[in-house]
């Protein structure tokens, strides 16, 4: 399943993925509503180097817990925790750093020229919720606690 999910998020982020992995190749043999198709600047790796953390399972679905490397590219991400049902992501909670919140939060002085800031957002078929914004790099554990009341 770690495998699938994988070829479907780097797929549709046109993103080639070395060795054979079963799974959906292309947007069109997906279900109707799969989020990284809806919000794919926002919800695709771009860059940054990332991996799956953990699986999560839950009455909802599992959940893929996805860590990315050093921030990077115009929507660098920390953290992205996909809710997967039925072949598709159905919700995700990302945790990122985007540069243009960086920059807008660096002019009007509320963080340092040097700082990032960091965003808490949830993602659904028909909407987008920025949760909250934080100075200090958010901890995983606690983004972890956080992504399992939201997506469940």
């Amino acid at each position: 399943m770690i495998e699938r999910f994988m070829k479907i998020f780097l797929a549709a982020a046109v993103i080639a993925l070395a060795g054979a992995i079963a799974g959906p190749a292309t947007a069109q043999d997906r279900p109707e509503g799969c989020l990284i198709e809806i919000w794919p600047d926002f919800l695709g790796p771009g860059p940054q180097e990332h991996h799956v953390r953990e699986t999560l399972e839950t009455d909802a679905g599992e959940i893929f817990a996805i860590e990315f490397g050093p921030p990077a590219g115009e929507y660098a991400k920390l953290y992205l925790f996909f809710l997967v049902h039925g072949g598709c992501e159905r919700k995700v909670f990302l945790v990122g750093s985007f540069n243009y919140q960086t920059e807008l939060a660096r002019e009007s002085g509320s963080i340092g020229p040097l700082a990032r800031r960091y965003h808490l957002d949830l993602f659904d078929p028909e909407e987008h919720h920025t949760l909250e914004f934080r100075a200090e790099v958010p901890r995983y554990e606690e983004m972890r606690e956080m992504a399992l009341n939201l997506l469940r």
